[in-house]
């Protein structure tokens, strides 16, 4: 665990994702098992849990499972972050059509956070999950997320990387992000390969901001020669799902 992070706050989410992953009942033991924790600490913990609601105990089999109270304390989200409803369906109708790993990102600080995932069904695809971050600059949908900002907010974006930079070697080119935004803004899209990971592409295009004042951005990505030789499908399936969303 990140020695950044709190232990207890660790433990608890790391209980809730384990649930996520093996979507079944599973006893203290098993869960102590995965996430390597001592077993008094677990008690403790999944004990605190069935108290405040989060997770519910069958006596007979002794297993654990999370209530609906989990849900809930996401429900609201998507209508805060979502600019319409129709922005799942979006993205289930552009993976259906293109096969390849679909995304929906945010900005978080100097990074874009995948916050939905959609595998591809290729054998050999782009592998992320939700969760994962991904530099602002140098990533498609970090440019996509960018070319909805003025000129003046990714000036001090640059310079705030640039400040953070350990050496000379990772200092943001202001006028090669100016070149890629202006692009996007033209183009309505953005396009990257082998930047974030080897053999890897991506085209992104951002749509509305939702309630709170952030562009979401939507991308297909998966191998690079096949993003490049599917681009044109890519882009028309993009923009056609995008319009229920606009």
């Amino acid at each position: 665990m990140d020695n950044s992070v709190v232990k207890s706050v660790g433990r608890v989410l790391g209980v809730l994702e384990l649930f996520k992953d093996r979507r079944r009942p599973m006893t203290a033991t098993e869960i102590c098992n995965h996430l390597q924790l001592p077993k008094s600490s677990a008690n403790a913990l999944l004990k605190s849990l069935v108290t405040l609601g989060y997770l519910s105990l069958n006596s007979p089999g002794k297993q654990y499972f999370p209530t609906l109270a989990v849900t809930h304390l996401g429900d609201w989200l998507a209508g805060k972050l979502f600019s319409s409803a129709e922005t799942l369906n979006a993205l289930e109708d552009i993976h259906t059509e293109t096969q390849e790993t679909v995304t929906l990102s945010m900005p978080n600080g100097l990074s874009m956070q995948f916050v939905t995932v959609l595998p591809s069904t290729f054998p050999i695809s782009l592998n992320l999950h939700e969760g994962f971050l991904t530099p602002l600059f140098g990533s498609g949908v970090g440019t996509a997320q960018l070319s909805t900002r003025a000129d003046e907010e990714i000036t001090r974006l640059v310079k705030q990387a640039n400040r953070r930079a350990s050496s000379s070697k990772r200092k943001i080119d202001l006028d090669k992000v100016m070149a890629d935004v202006e692009a996007a803004r033209s183009q309505g899209y953005a396009e990257a390969y082998d930047q974030v990971s080897s053999d890897s592409g991506a085209i992104a295009m951002p749509i509305p901001r939702g309630e709170i004042d952030r562009n979401l951005v939507v991308a297909v990505g998966g191998l690079s020669a096949r993003i490049r030789q599917r681009k044109q499908l890519i882009i028309r399936t993009m923009r056609k799902a995008l319009r229920s969303v606009q």
